[in-house]
């Protein structure tokens, strides 16, 4: 079966808009021997994390990370940014249980593989933004039993080359974590997710979520070359002699990229 891997590197293609999410798999819809697709996890003692389909904001499922009385829980993915440009963060959370340091983020950039100091990022007025709400020294507020969303927007300072997109759940804590967005900041929107959807291959269909039925949708090979365009029935297109290889799905003015293997 060919499946789709929404790729971490962001591809000079004409077709695609700013304000794409340049992370894998976001809403944590695929799943590969236990752990989602796309994310590098850090595994802690006792600590186990699941697939949640009942607790949700964007798709059919949701990261389910439950945390014994050691350790922290990571997870985390790197991505390619530039220099000088405005990027957006968002992240939906969902505590269910724990001690009030439960969960937060734990970003940053990077130059080549050495993370920024501290230092760095509080001289580059980043490091709440990219820490959470007090930076090194808080924890998302203790709101248990609904989902908080946490966004915010900070430029890329000089001399990086990657952004480190990573969340933790700490030590007795359960949190659900959905919804997530890393990208170029839009100049049409202040919510770039709004129109956003997910793309998942299913045998020869591939699957759109949030796209109503009756869409037009076309597909693009890497070089921008429209290989097709379907309606959409039922949320599904048929691929019409895809071989391997990188495509690009369009619907109006939003896209995303998929690899079918």
């Amino acid at each position: 079966m060919r499946k789709i891997t929404l790729l971490l590197s962001f591809i000079a293609c004409v077709i695609v808009a700013q304000g794409q999410n340049l992370l894998v798999n976001p809403s944590f819809e695929t799943w590969e021997a236990g752990t989602p697709t796309g994310w590098t996890t850090l595994t802690a003692a006792n600590a186990v994390i699941s697939e949640n389909t009942t607790l949700k904001t964007e798709g059919d499922k949701s990261f389910k990370a439950v945390v014994g009385t050691i350790n922290t829980y990571s997870i985390f993915q790197v991505v390619p940014v530039t220099v000088g440009k405005t990027y957006t963060l968002s992240v939906s959370y969902y505590i269910e249980s724990g001690d009030a340091t439960d969960a937060r983020l734990w970003c940053n950039f990077k130059n080549g593989t050495a993370y920024l100091s501290d230092t760095d990022l509080t001289t580059a007025g980043i490091l709440e933004k990219l820490k959470g709400p007090g930076g090194t020294s808080s924890y998302f507020a203790d709101e248990k039993g609904a989902w908080k969303t946490f966004t915010t927007e900070f430029v890329a300072p000089a001399g990086v080359t990657d952004f480190n997109f990573e969340i933790r759940t700490y030590k007795t804590a359960t949190v659900n974590w959905d919804n997530l967005f890393f990208g170029e900041k839009t100049t049409s929107t202040s919510n770039p997710k709004a129109t956003s959807f997910n793309a998942y291959v299913n045998g020869k269909s591939l699957e759109l979520k949030n796209v109503a039925n009756g869409s037009t949708v076309e597909i693009f090979n890497a070089l921008g070359a429209k290989l097709q365009s379907s309606v959409l029935v039922n949320g599904s297109v048929e691929l019409n002699n895809t071989s391997k290889g990188l495509y690009v799905v369009r619907v109006g003015k939003n896209t995303q990229k998929f690899m079918v293997k």
